[in-house]
């Protein structure tokens, strides 16, 4: 397929025909770190990579990362720097229909380049071909607080548009041949000509999920029309998701494909509810027909808002309470003007560029005061973070939404069972989230949970009396993807957690910072801890910024009762406060954090290398204790760490090693699992066996899971006895 957009890169999906000079067969998911490769379906093409399994991050109550991708049949994946890693083996255009959508898809965009230049341009790019690469975050964030996100990609209403170009040209031929209706209904010449331009029209923005949809949907009422048969809508959208699962079966966990078939579930079955009664439209006049296109637009909105809040909350966690007031205000605009207009001058202009300029500048134009209404949402409207429901609680409070909309017009006595069963299904969502969230906070153990975040830390320690730390956020070196948005949050929200009473960072590496940005400035945070270190990272300041943007204090680490438990920093130390000592490393001056629980202990060690750890375990001498039950291996299980001196002094039954499947680092070293294992701790690997989950009884039992399966279990010793000042554990 041709290049998709990801972040600063792009990611193309190719046919493997030879590796290393031998025959061979595949499919491969090439990630182009920078730079957009500009090669076209069907092209052959070479490049110098290693493959590597489909081996996404597991982490509970998120789905496996990898499922779109083995939802187009990829078998393995693999990264270039750049699109010069990438060498065109036959210059040849591409062939086929792909192909020639392809080469159409390019000298559109040229076109649009041509006439409308910066952020408009990059918006109209998006608008007519799903082409996303200038679109930047300001941009999505203020669509997403108008609930109208779905502009940005092409679904439905782009569709609808090129049928609206199709049915304008037919009539236009019609009123060239008056005699036509006699030997031809000219609704059958329309859905026949519909059909190959919307098949072309996906193949050219990239055949996106809800496009398909909308395709076969079309195709359906297409047949239904050429048939001489009318098509309700529920067929036509079970046949369009029968469809699009038969030809990929992991497409069901698509959120696009759920969220497309929703909406359009809502509009077509629901809006009806909402909307004016169908009446004879020549006994009105030009003002009233408006009014009444408005009531039956603004229907349909809130239909498919409603319908689909449930879905959004689940897949994203936010609400956007103002959607249907965003969607009257940038749907019309967009699909009514930007959209047609951008398409048909764009095609025009690739042919005849003077005569496509005017249509062009207009939808420039269109773009321009869509792009100014979205920046306006962002500054001011609110987009409200929520819990994940989970799948049943989802599925309950659509079933309400859905059952309110259709009691809308319903006669009084099946009106009034609807209400009850509305009111039923919600009751069981809310309820059940009330439920969840109550039993978090009133938990009796600590909980523990090291989260697979690829090549970096984080962890999320919840508290008996529902308080809750994040200690690291996980982070990329080149900013290609953040663990903040993709795990943390997402695993937060569905944990029903939607405050943070401290985020500390260990230390300002990239792998250990860059993921807490997004968490700070989606949270309620309670304090910010760090050593003080800045590590020469300016990224430091950036989140130190933030967090006092956001109110949150940063105090000095001191060792403070969290919830029930004993939270203390072991180091670094200058003068008996937090604080980096001259001339140690950054790695070596990493905040260390011990939580005391049931006579357990969890010593969270940063990045600490030999001298850090000598500094640590010097704690003794003072009176701190320093043995633990579970120790987060510090940096990653690398050879320069995990001194005997440390192993022998936290003593622990579990090391758990947080890292990335098969890193360029090569961590863990061989020496250092050997030597934990020599001590009689058992050692779990975030990459190996996925997120880890500790939890310490107020008893003294500590429980272990794993989420791809623990390959053991993990004997504890003894609990240590009370370890919190004043003797209560």
């Amino acid at each position: 397929r041709g290049p998709e957009w990801a972040g600063r890169g792009a990611r193309l999906v190719v046919d493997v025909e030879v590796i290393a000079g031998a025959p061979a067969s595949g499919r491969v998911a090439l990630s182009v770190v920078s730079g957009w490769p500009d090669f076209g379906p069907g092209e052959r093409v070479g490049f110098r990579a290693r493959l590597h399994e489909l081996r996404g991050t597991r982490n509970p109550g998120l789905p496996d990362p990898t499922l779109s991708l083995r939802a187009a049949d990829v078998d393995a994946i693999a990264g270039v720097a750049s699109p010069a890693s990438i060498a065109r083996l036959v210059d040849a255009p591409p062939a086929g229909l792909r192909g020639l959508a392809f080469r159409a898809r390019r000298a559109l965009r040229a076109a649009i380049d041509a006439q409308v230049g910066g952020e408009p341009g990059a918006f109209l790019k998006t608008a007519v071909l799903g082409d996303r690469r200038g679109v930047g975050p300001d941009v999505e964030a203020g669509f997403a607080a108008a609930g109208a996100t779905h502009v940005l990609s092409v679904s439905g209403l782009h569709v609808a548009a090129v049928i609206a170009i199709v049915l304008l040209a037919v009539r236009a031929f019609a009123a060239l041949a008056p005699e036509l209706p006699l030997y031809v209904d000219p609704r059958a010449i329309a859905a026949a000509a519909a059909v190959p331009a919307v098949v072309f029209f996906t193949l050219l923005t990239g055949e996106a999920v809800a496009t398909q949809r909308s395709a076969i949907m079309l195709a359906v009422g297409a047949v239904g029309v050429l048939l001489g048969r009318s098509i309700s809508p529920g067929p036509a959208i079970a046949a369009a998701a029968i469809v699009i699962l038969a030809m990929g079966p992991l497409r069901v966990f698509d959120a696009s494909l759920q969220l497309s078939v929703a909406s359009v579930a809502g509009i077509a079955i629901l809006a009806a509810r909402l909307g004016p009664q169908r009446g004879v439209r020549a006994a009105l006049g030009l003002t009233a027909r408006a009014g009444r296109w408005l009531w039956r637009f603004a229907a349909a909105t809130l239909a498919a808002t409603a319908f689909t809040a449930p879905l959004v909350a689940h897949d994203f966690g936010e609400i956007a309470p103002l959607a249907p007031l965003g969607n009257l205000a940038l749907v019309p605009l967009v699909e009514l003007g930007v959209v047609p207009l951008g398409l048909f001058g764009s095609a025009l202009a690739a042919v005849a560029p003077t005569l496509g300029r005017p249509p062009l500048l207009a939808a420039g134009f269109a773009a321009r005061v869509a792009l100014a209404i979205a920046a306006v949402f962002r500054a001011h409207a609110p987009l409200w973070t929520c819990r994940m429901p989970n799948a049943l609680e989802t599925a309950a409070l659509m079933a309400g939404a859905a059952t309110l909309l259709w009691a809308a017009r319903a006669p009084a006595r099946p009106r009034r069972f609807a209400l009850v069963g509305a009111t039923v299904a919600l009751v069981v969502g809310v309820g059940s989230l009330a439920v969840r969230d109550w039993r978090r906070r009133h938990a009796d153990a600590a909980r523990v949970t090291f989260l697979d975040v690829g090549q970096g830390d984080a962890a999320v320690v919840e508290a008996p009396g529902g308080a809750v730390a994040l200690i690291d956020g996980g982070g990329a070196f080149d900013d290609g993807f953040d663990p903040g948005e993709r795990i943390v949050e997402p695993f937060l929200r569905a944990r029903g957690i939607i405050r943070l009473d401290l985020v500390a960072l260990s230390h300002p590496h990239p792998d250990h910072l860059n993921g807490l940005r997004r968490i700070v400035e989606r949270f309620p945070v309670g304090a910010l801890w760090t050593s003080g270190d800045d590590g020469h990272n300016p990224e430091y300041a950036h989140l130190r910024a933030l967090a006092a943007a956001r109110g949150v204090p940063a105090p000095v680490p001191t060792a403070r009762l969290f919830g029930r438990a004993w939270l203390e920093p072991l180091g670094p130390f200058v003068d008996g406060d937090v604080a980096p000592p001259p001339g140690l490393s950054v790695n070596d001056a990493s905040l260390a954090l011990r939580l005391a629980f049931g006579g357990r202990a969890v010593l969270f060690a940063g990045d600490l290398e030999a001298d850090g750890e000598g500094e640590l375990v010097g704690r003794r001498d003072v009176g701190q204790a320093v043995a633990s039950d579970v120790l987060k291996v510090p940096h990653h299980g690398s050879r320069t760490s995990s001194s005997p001196e440390l192993v022998d002094a936290v003593a622990p039954s579990l090391a758990v090693i947080s890292l990335g499947w098969r890193n360029h680092f090569h961590f863990p070293a061989a020496e250092v699992v050997a030597r934990y294992a020599a001590r009689g701790a058992t050692v779990l690997r975030t990459d190996r066996d996925g997120a880890v989950t500790v939890t310490l009884a107020p008893d003294g039992a500590v429980g272990v899971a794993c989420e791809r399966g623990c390959p053991g279990p993990v004997v504890f010793r003894p609990v240590h006895g009370p370890i919190v000042p004043g003797g209560s554990s």
